[in-house]
Order: C-alpha cells, then sequence, then structure tokens
C-alpha cells in the first residue's frame, strides 16, 4: 500500500474467508507516524459487531489489544513527545467543554515545554559559569559577578511564580468545580436553578419545600464546568424527612467551591436570610436577590447588609432577568480578575506544580547562597535539583516512577 494514502477494500479473515466489512486503511510507516514506528489504521462502519468480529480477526493473526495508554506511551518512549504533551492528551480525551480541549491543545502542541526552555538554558548558563569559576579558581576567566548571576535567579523564579500562580485557575479550567444554590424555602432556588440550566431540570411551585433532597446538574459557564446543585430550603422543621433534606443541604454547601444564596427581595426580609449569611459567612458566596421583577419589599441598606463584602446581583429567575450579569459574576468569583484571560500558559497539572514549585525554592535558595557569600560548590548543588525538577516536568528526569502512574489512567487504544 502507498504510504499515507486511504485505499478503500474489503476485509475478509483469512481463516475463514468470510468477509467481516468493506473499510478504508492508511499504512504510516516509520518514522512519520504518532510512535514513530510502522503504524496501520483501519476504519470500518461503526457496528460494535462488527469491531468486535474485526478485533477478533486480527487478535488471532497473532495481533494483542494494547494496553491503556500504550500508543501514547510509545510516543513518548521513542521521542515523538515529550511527558507533558503525552499528559494533555489525556486531558484532551477528558475534556467536556471546548476551552478545556483549547487549553490541552495547548499543551499537547508542546506550549509548556517551550515556554521552560528558555529557564532552563538560563540555569545552565549559570551552572556552566559557576562550574567554571568551581574548576578554574586560579585563571583569570571572565566569571559573572554574583549580583548579576542572583539579579538572573530572580528573572528565573518570577517566571515560575506566574506558572505557580496560574495553577489554581489552570486546576479550575481541568477539573471544574461544584456550587450549591442555598436559601430558605420558597425563595425561588429551583428557579435560579433552571435559569442557569436554562431548562426545566427542578421542580417549581408556589409551595414551600417542593424540593427535599438534592438535585444535581453539570453546566458550562465561560468553558468551565461546573457541578450544579439545588438544595433543600434551610429552615425550622419538625419533619424528619425535610431535616434529611437539610442535612444533606449542608454538606454540599460545605464541599461547594461556591455558594449562591438565594433570597426573595419581593417579600419582607426573614430572620432565617440573616442566619444563613452568619452560618455561610466563611465561605465564597455570592447574594443572589431573586424576583426583582416584582416590587422590592427590602430597603437598600437591607440588601447592603444581607451581601456584605459577597458580590451581591438581582435577578428574575422567572423572566431571566439578571441571569447573565449572574453567570458573569460567578466566573468572576471563581477566577478572579483575570478570569476571562485566555492568552498565556496555564499549569494545569498538579504535578506540574509540584516540581515548578520545589524549582523555585531551589532557585531562592541558590540565590540565598550567593547572597550570604557561601562556597559555589553550595549555590550548584541547589541549581542542579532545580534543574532536575524542571527536567522531570517534561519526562527528561526522574521518568519510571511516573510513567506507570500516569498512562494507567488512560483508556484503551491511546
Amino acid at each position: 500500500m502507498p504510504p499515507r494514502h486511504a485505499m478503500l477494500g474489503r476485509i475478509v479473515d483469512p481463516r475463514n474467508g468470510y468477509e467481516v466489512d468493506e473499510a478504508i486503511a492508511t499504512c504510516f510507516p516509520s518514522p512519520n507516524s504518532f510512535t514513530r514506528e510502522d503504524v496501520a489504521e483501519i476504519s470500518i462502519h461503526g457496528s460494535p459487531v462488527l469491531v468486535a468480529a474485526l478485533l477478533d480477526c486480527i487478535c488471532g493473526l497473532g495481533a494483542r489489544l494494547a494496553d491503556p495508554g500504550e500508543f501514547t506511551l510509545r510516543a513518548f518512549l521513542n521521542g515523538r513527545i515529550d511527558l507533558t504533551q503525552a499528559e494533555a492528551v489525556q486531558d484532551l480525551i477528558n475534556a467536556t467543554t471546548l476551552y478545556q480541549a483549547q487549553v490541552a491543545g495547548r499543551q499537547r502542541s508542546g506550549a509548556l515545554a517551550k515556554q521552560l526552555k528558555p529557564v532552563k538554558e538560563l540555569l545552565i548558563d549559570i551552572i556552566v559559569n559557576l562550574e567554571t569559576a568551581v574548576e578554574f579558581v586560579e585563571e583569570e576567566l571572565p566569571i559573572a559577578s554574583r549580583e548579576k548571576i542572583i539579579r538572573q535567579l530572580e528573572q528565573a523564579r518570577q517566571c515560575l511564580r506566574e506558572w505557580i500562580d496560574s495553577f489554581r485557575r489552570g486546576r479550575i479550567i481541568r477539573d471544574g468545580l461544584s456550587m450549591a444554590i442555598a436559601g430558605r424555602p420558597n425563595v425561588g432556588k429551583s428557579s435560579v436553578f433552571n435559569a442557569l440550566l436554562a431548562q426545566s431540570r427542578s421542580i417549581v411551585t408556589d409551595m414551600p419545600g417542593t424540593t427535599r433532597d438534592l438535585i444535581s446538574e453539570y453546566m458550562d459557564i465561560g468553558g468551565i464546568p461546573i457541578r450544579l446543585q439545588d438544595t433543600a430550603g434551610i429552615h425550622n422543621s419538625d419533619d424528619q424527612i425535610e431535616r434529611f433534606g437539610m442535612d444533606r443541604s449542608y454538606e454540599a454547601i460545605a464541599d461547594a467551591d461556591v455558594v449562591l444564596l438565594v433570597v426573595n427581595i419581593g417579600e419582607p426580609r426573614c430572620q432565617q436570610d440573616l442566619v444563613l449569611k452568619r452560618q455561610l459567612a466563611d465561605l465564597s458566596c455570592i447574594a443572589v436577590m431573586n424576583k426583582s421583577d416584582l416590587p422590592s419589599c427590602w430597603s437598600s441598606q437591607e440588601k447592603a447588609e444581607l451581601a456584605g463584602d459577597w458580590p451581591c446581583v438581582e435577578v428574575s429567575a422567572k423572566d431571566g432577568l439578571g441571569i447573565e450579569e449572574l453567570r458573569e459574576m460567578i466566573i468572576s468569583r471563581i477566577m478572579g480578575p483575570d478570569g476571562t484571560r485566555r492568552d498565556g500558559i496555564l499549569i494545569t497539572n498538579l504535578r506540574h506544580c509540584h516540581s515548578l514549585e520545589e524549582a523555585e525554592r531551589n532557585l531562592a535558595s541558590a540565590a540565598t547562597a550567593l547572597q550570604e557569600n557561601i562556597s559555589e560548590e553550595f549555590v550548584l548543588a541547589d541549581l542542579h535539583r532545580g534543574l532536575e525538577q524542571l527536567d522531570a516536568i517534561t519526562g527528561e528526569t526522574h521518568v519510571e516512577d511516573l510513567l506507570d502512574k500516569i498512562f494507567s489512567r488512560f483508556c484503551i487504544g491511546k
């Protein structure tokens, strides 16, 4: 077959002569393939029965099914991609929003390795300079001053700190977050829940206590996957079923990354609203003042007292007024003032963040040693450890103990 040309044909099982399916086959000779090995791809009709028959045919001729992540692992071991790119393949597969896929795609293209390269080259230059000072101490060689090296190390540390700081946003983009809607009964929590989802997922009635258990649904706000939970109304009750529901509400609120405290400004303020405000004081919250389509029964001072330092928005879940503003407020609350900025590299992997933090500590220790006029050997030890941490991110060092852990999470066939 000609390389990299799709060819139409029929697959016949040579063991019995039966035709499996009409298919398209493409060959990718080494090294021009994903794994830098000889690879063949067969595209057949999307029937599980036909796929199973084809796999049985091929395995019957001596092949075996790939282990989880084996193709990506082979690509890494053969130098086709680095470890950050390999990990990004899994993130790309697991993406549930376009933004997640775009962030993973940048990692998959090697963006992180490209960003790390100038920092690593700077450290290598510093190490070579200091090694020269140690080996040729009696020679009059043009050695950079300690002050200059300290400035260079601070420049490198600044880059590392920026990437470390990006991990909070990157983790949220990669893993998503949980958000709970809280409030006393009949303030419109379920209506706000449905309005954010843009669908009637939770039952809405004028009867207090309609929601007695948690209702969860996944949504996408600004590319961030969010698990939204509608909780049972919190109030004083002797009903055992309601109390069970409220216990689950408190658990969901405690586990949530963000809480929406919903109040009804179409009715006079209730003491229970203020009690809930105090109970949620230590959490990341947004005050949602619902039923703004009705004449407000709350004064400006009462609204300000409830909101306090929290962001506050007036909405009408019934008419959809203020819901888009609430969505923007949620993104700002969870992502910070740079929440909508999408340029630059984001650290999304905890392993990468830990390596960057350790490298930054090593460089800080080296800079301190230089400032205190300590021998170059001690400075070099810190610099070598810092460089090893950066190499570990892309898989140039400390690889063996990581591979099984990383690729075991992949799906079959990747």
